[in-house]
């Protein structure tokens, strides 16, 4: 249960918390209301392979906050890679990712994600990073806004738009 006169202690993860994190991970897809058979059956499996891999290849880390011995927060980055050529030198364009911030909603308010978000940019510039990427909900939104991250011109074309438009020009 919150307690708001306890200080809460946040830290990097260890690779014995990856638990945790794919939990909060897959928490964030229940939050979205994602129906659990859209889930991968083995999707637990998937995300302790990812942070493993992620560990070794892209310099991941995580962040983990805790009230006592409750998990109550935790985020993840990366260094990012790109789907396209990369011709810029990494001291001109290298980019980290954060992903799976995550909050135990009894702790919402309280400062977690912003702590465990600077955590996660501090590593990112360490690693050399020159700006740091994440895709937010609308909740999360003025936080990141108010950490200084930037809306910027993503766009993105789902297929089943696409088929309803062609559908509706061969029509």
């Amino acid at each position: 249960m919150a307690n708001p006169s306890q200080p809460l202690e946040s830290m990097r993860a260890h690779p014995e918390h990856d638990g945790i994190i794919a939990t909060h991970y897959l928490a964030i897809w229940e939050s979205y209301e994602t129906p659990s058979e859209n889930l991968l059956p083995n999707a637990r499996d998937i995300i302790l392979d990812f942070l493993k891999v992620g560990r070794a290849q892209f310099a991941l880390a995580s962040f983990i906050a805790f009230d006592g011995n409750a998990p109550v927060g935790s985020v993840s980055c990366r260094l990012n890679t790109k789907s396209y050529p990369v011709v810029l030198k990494p001291q001109y364009s290298k980019e980290g990712y954060l992903w799976s911030v995550f909050t135990d909603p009894a702790y919402r308010g309280r400062g977690v994600a912003r702590k465990l978000v600077g955590m996660a940019v501090e590593h990112l510039e360490k690693h050399g990073c020159t700006s740091v990427v994440l895709h937010s909900s609308q909740a999360g939104r003025p936080l990141y806004a108010g950490m200084g991250f930037e809306l910027t011109t993503e766009m993105r074309l789902k297929f089943e738009a696409a088929l309803a438009l062609s559908t509706q020009a061969a029509d």
